[in-house]
């Protein structure tokens, strides 16, 4: 567990080293920030977490952030406002790239997000000049249409990728997702992507927006590698 100047953080680094690859950090979805529509849940962190099960299998540099008051780490400063309106707020992000800074401040990364984590992937790499690339599955990158479209109250507090001014070319952007996701819409994925430079969107048969993204590890670390390998910073199709 470390801490920033906000918030304390699960902090896990696997085994391996190589310097002349980039950290793959990853960050997990939303998971169940409220048990009904008007009941908040008191520990929002994902039954099953689909990166943490990817980041356990990795056998290449990475580490497993976790992000404001998820893991039950008796955080005095989480309230619900964390991980449900503000769960995308400046505070939160700017929390996490202060913990990547203190500790990977001299790494080349690759930013790896579920569904939420996606978007904090997004909006981290905006204010960081360490990151390659970023990979988001089934991400949240309009937050306001998918908000709209499910009827959720507005997350008043927290930021849009789709309604900034987007990611530098010199960082290269993939975005997986499936038509059969019922939570985040493909076409969602496919504006954002089409909005951006050096970016690319990839369609998977995935019946699910969750867990059943586990399967798909391998494809995941296929795109995973050809970002490593491409050195010009070109996606590679």
């Amino acid at each position: 567990v470390v801490s920033s100047d906000n918030f304390k953080h699960l902090l896990v680094k696997n085994s391996y080293h190589d310097k002349n690859q980039p950290v793959i950090v990853f960050l997990e979805g939303d998971g169940h920030p409220w048990q009904q529509y008007n009941r908040v849940a008191l520990e929002p962190t994902p039954a099953k977490p689909l990166l943490l099960e990817w980041f356990l299998e990795a056998d290449f540099p990475a580490i497993y952030l976790g992000r404001p008051c998820y893991f039950d780490l008796n955080d005095q400063q989480c309230t619900p406002y964390w991980y449900t309106h503000g769960r995308y707020s400046e505070p939160v992000v700017s929390s996490l790239i202060e913990v990547i800074r203190a500790n990977f401040a001299e790494k080349k990364l690759i930013l790896v997000g579920h569904s939420g984590g996606g978007t904090l992937a997004l909006l981290m790499a905006e204010k960081m000049n360490n990151v390659n690339a970023v990979l988001t599955i089934a991400g949240n990158l309009q937050v306001h249409t998918w908000s709209n479209h499910h009827h959720f109250s507005t997350l008043k507090g927290s930021m849009d990728p789709m309604l900034r001014k987007g990611l530098t070319e010199n960082i290269r952007q993939v975005h997986f997702y499936s038509p059969f996701d019922t939570v985040i819409q493909a076409q969602w994925i496919k504006e954002y992507s089409a909005k951006q430079v050096n970016s690319r969107a990839i369609e998977l048969p995935v019946h699910g927006h969750d867990y059943a993204w586990k399967e798909f590890y391998p494809t995941f670390k296929k795109v995973l590698f050809e970002l490593n390998s491409d050195r010009t910073g070109a996606i590679i199709d």
